[in-house]
């Protein structure tokens, strides 16, 4: 009896030190498996901001190479050289202009026609947003003057040459907004589509993963 007794007792401990292996062999794979977690958090964590640093438009070509920190306005390669792009709102807009005033039917004409040219034209334009024509009003245009002046860009020059959109005017059937960047400040009113005034193009799509 003593000796079953000791057996029964030696098989116990065997049995307790085998759980208890094996619950110290879960929770190292648990630790283990918690740390790959976690390193693959990290990592995605990196990659998440270095993505939010990069350029928000894209990989774009230029004509100048500047710091992203030290310009918001670039000049593009692309489109024969006669667009920039905003970095804020990765806007493409035309470094030309019709200022010669025009009905809104013919300003939206001539921006749908730019860059025709079949298989080797440069086509997408269209008429901007109220929001997108005054976007383009940023207090970073000063920095950049030297780049642009060539250009007499509306927020540079200022001027009271009023731009049509294709915002409509609520409550005014046929009027669509105009914005005009003057000496004192940038203006927005009303116009009916029959009258004329400026033609500003932009690209119908943002700038994205251009390279």
């Amino acid at each position: 009896m003593q000796e079953l007794s000791i057996i029964r007792r030696f098989k116990y401990a065997s049995d307790c030190h085998v759980e208890r292996a094996v619950k110290e062999e879960e929770g190292m794979h648990r630790i283990a498996t918690l740390a790959t977690f976690s390193i693959g958090l990290a990592f995605f964590a990196t990659l998440s901001a270095s993505q939010s640093q990069a350029a928000p438009c894209g990989i774009v070509h230029k004509q100048a190479r500047q710091p992203l920190s030290d310009q918001n306005f670039w000049l593009l390669a692309e489109h024969d050289g006669k667009a920039f792009v905003d970095q804020r709102t990765c806007l493409v807009a035309r470094l030309d202009r019709l200022d010669q005033p025009a009905t809104l039917s013919d300003a939206m004409g001539y921006c749908a026609t730019l860059g025709q040219g079949g298989p080797h034209g440069d086509m997408g334009w269209e008429l901007p947003t109220m929001a997108e024509l005054t976007s383009l009003d940023s207090a970073d245009w000063p920095s950049q003057r030297e780049a642009f002046a060539q250009y007499k860009l509306p927020p540079l020059a200022r001027s009271e040459t009023e731009y049509w959109t294709r915002t409509e005017w609520p409550g005014l059937a046929g009027s669509f907004a105009v914005v005009a960047f003057s000496a004192p400040t940038t203006l927005v009113r009303p116009l009916e589509a029959s009258k004329k005034a400026g033609v500003w193009c932009v690209f119908g799509a943002p700038a994205t993963g251009l390279d």
